[in-house]
């Protein structure tokens, strides 16, 4: 058996493990909902941004912002690359026997030729890590609860048969590089611009992301003022 097929192998368990093995009646609408991204998501989506921009302050408006350069640059742009570069179909429509999860129903896949395989990368993945990544660099410690959620969206998306476990860890992986640059060209952007565009703001907020000030690197020592 040659490396790849090795892979392919562990791959596919893994995949039944978790779509079928491991799954439970009563946990099938919870993952469908999690991985669920239909119009009720949207409207509490666009809800949240609101209330962000509305009364989140500088920090609220800061992770609008940084998200969606996030979408911009990886969603739009990476991860939609990375589709068409590999043109991986989803084990859904290529695999017998995977339990087809939605709101509305479960159903098993039939197997089919698709002429734009969109398995790899995950965006529901690569944005919810972006998130994880924004949200910790923005509020330190108390946005450590979106790892936990990106990693319930991720498992959820196996579970219901829209993507293998290996493009699940290689997303994660995607995401955590873009959201890393994304991150820091925001910094350094900020340490460029804002002292002579918006001085009173700077003086307020010297790092956008104070918690990340040595990893970062960027500019010259500031007070780590939140």
């Amino acid at each position: 058996m040659s490396l790849l097929a090795m892979f392919h192998a562990v791959d596919l368990h893994l995949l039944y493990l978790i779509n079928q093995t491991w799954s439970r009646p009563w946990l099938d609408p919870i993952m469908a909902r999690v991985s669920d991204f239909s119009t009720p998501a949207k409207c509490a989506l666009a809800v949240a941004v609101g209330v962000a921009l509305a009364f989140g302050g500088f920090r609220g408006r800061l992770l609008v912002v940084m998200m969606a350069a996030c979408l911009i640059i990886g969603d739009a742009g990476i991860d939609w690359s990375f589709k068409r570069l590999v043109n991986r179909p989803r084990p859904n429509e290529t695999e017998p026997h995977v339990r087809v999860l939605s709101v509305h129903e479960v159903t098993e896949s039939a197997p089919h030729h698709v002429a734009i395989g969109r398995s790899f990368t995950s965006g529901h993945a690569c944005n919810n890590v972006a998130l994880a990544m924004v949200g910790c660099a923005i509020f330190g410690w108390r946005g450590a609860w979106l790892w936990a959620w990106a990693v319930l969206v991720s498992y959820s998306r196996i579970y219901v048969g829209a993507h293998y476990p290996s493009d699940i860890f290689g997303s994660w992986l995607v995401a955590l590089i873009y959201a890393f640059f994304i991150i820091k060209g925001a910094e350094w952007l900020w340490q460029k611009i804002a002292p002579a565009k918006w001085p009173k703001l700077y003086a307020l907020h010297p790092r956008l992301f104070p918690s990340w000030g040595r990893v970062l690197r960027v500019g010259r020592p500031m007070p780590l003022v939140s």
